[in-house]
């Protein structure tokens, strides 16, 4: 299975972190930080009460035509859920909707203390109607003190076609690389520094 293969890098230190691109001083509180987005832009966005979302896609892209997508997804006040049972949810939720699903099971880890959890699934010949004929998605989930935190890389195409990280090397570590830097930090716990970043 290409997505297993996919996960065991994922779940191995990463040994090149993208450099971080510096967001305007923020107070102390914890934070996000992503690597870099070359070329993104964003799309949508929503500062609900219970949910902020982000989204961006290619320079090149819109909102209604992406190919490829990162979303950025801070709910607000939830705490002490298990990364890997929000993301089994996820998987649940796909697997019903998908005439063909490939995944692996999911692990969660410890980053800075923080339960984590990252994953990859794909969806091939979506049988309802919001989901397309053949969708790939890579996230990572992170339960902070004060939020729970989801980022997703997605890519989506034609039925027979190979997602690029599946199908290249080189893709492959790329967004193995953007999903493993993504990381919380707390300007208010001891040994938590919040350096630069793009901060959500």
């Amino acid at each position: 299975m290409r997505i297993a293969a996919l996960l065991l890098f994922l779940l191995l230190p990463a040994t090149l972190l993208p450099a971080v691109l510096r967001a305007q001083e923020a107070p102390p509180a914890e934070q996000l930080i992503l690597p870099p987005l070359q070329n993104f832009k964003p799309v949508y966005q929503d500062n609900g009460k219970d949910k902020r979302v982000v989204e961006l896609v290619p320079s090149n892209q819109t909102l209604e035509t992406w190919s490829e997508r990162v979303a950025i997804i801070v709910y607000v006040g939830v705490t002490g859920k298990s990364p890997k049972t929000v993301a089994e949810t996820l998987q649940a939720e796909w697997r019903k909707d998908c005439g063909k699903f490939d995944s692996h099971p999911v692990e969660q880890q410890f980053e800075k203390s923080y339960p984590t959890s990252i994953f990859a699934m794909q969806c091939i010949d979506g049988k309802s109607a919001g989901r397309q004929p053949n969708e790939f998605l890579m996230a990572k989930i992170i339960q902070g003190i004060d939020n729970l935190y989801l980022v997703q890389h997605a890519w989506r195409g034609e039925k027979d076609k190979l997602p690029p990280p599946l199908r290249d090397e080189k893709a492959g570590e790329e967004w193995a690389n953007f999903v493993r830097s993504v990381e919380l930090c707390d300007s208010r716990l001891r040994g938590q520094p919040c350096g630069a970043g793009l901060r959500r």
